[in-house]
């Protein structure tokens, strides 16, 4: 049955940013629809796309794919049980090749669509005898650096849209067999797999424990000069609340109690990991974060319950030495 206006609801996108999350349990039974998929697959299509060079692809695939087997000796051990439970995997691609062979085009298509003009420089001979050359003549690592940030756009683009339509989405890692994705799609060498991502109807709650803390807006944005942290106009963190941009933090009430109901219907561990109580103390007490009350008050309960782990102390010393090679201070962020 084909798909009306009517059929796609309407939320506002701050909404959709705020409803975001990574979802981890999803219904196995439950099938996306194809026109919501290709929502997704629109919304990145229409995103930000330097020079109008189309170099975002993705191959979308279900459990039923020849390829299943393959795919999954690929995925990271942590991410096996999402994918067999999700409804679709979209395997985001870079190809290379769209800058090196597609640049004159589109910037064609852009000259022809009015987005070119006198005004900012643009004539047709400079565009053709510097620009376009110069596009061209980038090394590979330099193109790659840039078009991986643009699918980066794409990808957060068809999340976003999911959400907005009550599908879930996560970002998973498929390193466990390096090249082992490529190979399985027989993808050509001017190719880079960049993303895989699960889609599914969620088995949590949507609103999956709450909204995850982040770092204070001041240590992320600066004004002026880097260090010099920016900080938000009056009223604007209360008017985004309103709007469902900031939402309640996590861990939601009911949260813990969730995830361990998910782990017994499918017969997995329950429970959640637990860090060091030395470092989870160093963390609470760390002024860059914008912890909210209920993680306080979730830390102070695991504290309180005991049975911590101890950090092997070779486990110490590798952390010292790779921050150190960084030239990062591990006394903040390390403990004693």
């Amino acid at each position: 049955m084909a798909v009306n206006a009517s059929d796609i609801p309407d939320m506002s996108t701050l909404q959709a940013i705020g409803n975001r999350r990574s979802y981890r349990y999803y219904d196995p039974t439950k099938t996306v629809e194809d026109w919501k998929i290709d929502t997704m697959l629109n919304a990145a299509r229409f995103s930000s796309c330097q020079g109008n060079i189309n170099c975002t692809e993705a191959i979308v695939v279900t459990k039923d794919s020849d390829l299943w087997d393959e795919i999954e000796e690929c995925v990271s051990g942590f991410n096996v049980q999402i994918i067999n439970q999700s409804s679709h995997l979209i395997f985001w691609l870079t190809n290379l090749n769209a800058w090196y062979g597609r640049a004159n085009d589109g910037l064609s298509t852009l000259a022809l669509s009015g987005a070119l003009t006198k005004y900012h420089g643009w004539n047709y001979e400079f565009t053709m005898t510097q620009t376009v050359p110069r596009l061209m003549s980038f090394p590979t690592e330099r193109t790659e650096n840039l078009l991986r940030f643009e699918t980066g756009q794409h990808v957060a683009a068809a999340m976003i849209a999911g959400q907005s339509l009550g599908v879930g989405s996560i970002l998973i890692a498929f390193g466990r067999k390096p090249g082992g994705i490529e190979k399985a799609f027989n993808l050509p060498p001017h190719y880079r797999f960049t993303w895989g991502h699960a889609v599914g109807y969620p088995l949590e709650d949507m609103a999956a424990g709450g909204q995850r803390v982040r770092l204070k807006f001041d240590k992320l944005f600066s004004n002026q000069e880097h260090g010099n942290g920016r900080q938000m106009d009056a009223g604007v963190e209360d008017a985004l609340k309103a709007k469902g941009l900031i939402q309640e933090q996590a861990p939601l009430p009911g949260r813990f109690e969730e995830i361990d109901k998910l782990a017994a219907d499918f017969g997995r561990d329950p429970g959640v990991v637990s860090w060091p109580e030395k470092d989870i103390k160093r963390l609470m007490n760390d002024d860059d974060w914008d912890f909210g009350p209920r993680i306080k008050e979730r830390a102070e309960a695991v504290i309180a319950e005991g049975g911590l782990p101890e950090y092997p102390e070779e486990m110490l010393d590798t952390f010292r030495k790779l921050m150190a090679e960084h030239g990062i201070d591990t006394s903040k962020l390390l403990p004693e």
